[in-house]
């Protein structure tokens, strides 16, 4: 009698607790511009949910355990959201087939339980692929997968008799509910239309025409911003843009409304006209001129390259 007690009491003592433990893990998409949203080639992630019980001790007289998990979230309207902006995706398990609301995703009972932790837990994975067509603002865009996992006659704290019977605690059912996040986050971009200028030909410089056209902009969806154009590559330090043909110089400039020349620093940069929409070009008008009062350089081709950029 001494003897089983102490058996008994050897095998509880070297047991530690377990207890079923849930993590998630994945769910974050690659950074993807608001064009990619709205015209493609979208992006794709996965993630999982997992249910671990190390080393699951089973019960293997009386009741047996099992396992369950149900896909909790609505599948219909899938979209990462950010306020009332939306991004659709559609929602694949591990084998490409899509999920629907209240499909069970796992089911096991009595030694497959067993099995099934001595690889690597139980996993319910997910496959995210971003649809196209959304017109968005830049942010971060969220949405979450819920599964509800139920597992019952679970042995845990200590390893089953040689009869089969579970020495420590038989879990009663518990339900558990578990959630993944999925994230998105879209950045800013710009499309810039700016034609080349073109002031022909002439003897003096007071003899070319002025040239008036726009730079055209087509940028996110709520995206405030300045317009920045470079002094180009000869320019006179602090001074005037030149254009060059070999050593010879002709001066010009770009100037915004209100005759001042459009620079790329402080005030000299032009603000957009308004918000971007996402979807129309937003026109910027300028007039370029060579300065009348120079002195005549040689004939020749002269050119100069600017660079516009976008503040935001």
């Amino acid at each position: 009698m001494k003897k089983l007690t102490g058996l008994l009491a050897a095998m509880c003592l070297g047991s530690p607790a377990i207890a079923c433990t849930f993590s998630e893990t994945g769910g974050t998409l690659p950074d993807l511009s608001s064009f990619a949203v709205r015209n493609g080639p979208g992006v794709s992630g996965s993630g999982q949910l997992q249910l671990n019980c190390a080393a699951v001790p089973l019960q293997l007289l009386g009741p047996q355990p099992s396992i369950t998990a149900v896909l909790a979230s609505p599948v219909t309207d899938l979209s990462l959201k950010n306020g009332t902006d939306k991004i659709p995706y559609t929602l694949t398990n591990g084998t490409g087939q899509s999920f629907s609301t209240g499909q069970t995703l796992i089911s096991v009972n009595g030694s497959a339980v067993l099995a099934l932790f001595t690889s690597s837990g139980s996993r319910v994975p997910v496959n995210i692929v971003t649809g196209t067509s959304a017109n968005v603002p830049a942010g971060l865009y969220q949405d979450t997968v819920t599964v509800r996992w139920t597992y019952l006659n679970i042995c845990e704290g200590g390893l089953a008799s040689i009869g089969g019977l579970c020495l420590a605690t038989l879990s009663s059912e518990s339900n558990i509910t578990r959630t993944l996040t999925l994230s998105l986050n879209v950045t800013n971009d710009c499309a810039i239309t700016a034609p080349p200028v073109q002031f022909g030909g002439a003897p003096l410089p007071a003899m070319f025409p002025a040239v008036s056209q726009n730079i055209g902009l087509l940028c996110t969806k709520g995206l405030v911003y300045t317009v920045g154009i470079s002094p180009g590559n000869h320019a006179a330090p602090g001074g005037r843009r030149q254009m060059a043909s070999g050593l010879s110089r002709l001066q010009y400039d770009i100037f915004k409304q209100g005759n001042t020349v459009w620079r790329d620093t402080g005030a000299d940069r032009l603000a957009g006209p308004a918000a971007a929409d996402g979807l129309n070009n937003q026109l910027l008008p300028y007039t370029a001129r060579i300065y009348a009062d120079q002195p005549a350089p040689p004939a020749g081709s002269y050119e100069d390259s600017l660079t516009v950029d976008i503040g935001f």
